[in-house]
C-alpha cells in the first residue's frame, strides 16, 4: 500500500511558475535575485575554471595526507597490540574455564 493518499479530483496540482528575469537595464550584471529566495548564476572564464579546478585537487591531496599519515600512526599501535594479544594467547589463558 503507498504511504500517501492519491489526490482528489477536485484539488488542483500546483504548478512551478517559472519567472523570466528582468529587462536589461545598462548595468553588466548576471548575477541575477528573485524574490526572497536568490539564484546566483555566474559564468566563469577558463582562469576561474583552472583556479577552482586547483583548489578541488589542493582539499583532495590534503585529505589524503591526513588519511594516509593518519593511518602510518595507527599502524605501529594496531601491530603492538596485536603482538601483545598474540603473545597472551600463545602463553595460554589462565582465566580459562576448565572443562
Amino acid at each position: 500500500m503507498s504511504k500517501f493518499p492519491p489526490p482528489s479530483a477536485e484539488e488542483p496540482t500546483p504548478e512551478i511558475e517559472i519567472l523570466p528575469p528582468p529587462p536589461r537595464s545598462g548595468t553588466r550584471s548576471r548575477i541575477w535575485i528573485g524574490g526572497t529566495k536568490g539564484v546566483k548564476v555566474i559564468k566563469i572564464g577558463p582562469v576561474g575554471s583552472v583556479l577552482l579546478a586547483l583548489a578541488f585537487a589542493v582539499i583532495l591531496a590534503l585529505g589524503f595526507i591526513f588519511l594516509t599519515s593518519a593511518f602510518l600512526v595507527l599502524l605501529p599501535v594496531v601491530l603492538v597490540l596485536a603482538a601483545i594479544s598474540y603473545l597472551t594467547g600463545a602463553s595460554g589463558n589462565p582465566f580459562r574455564r576448565l572443562p
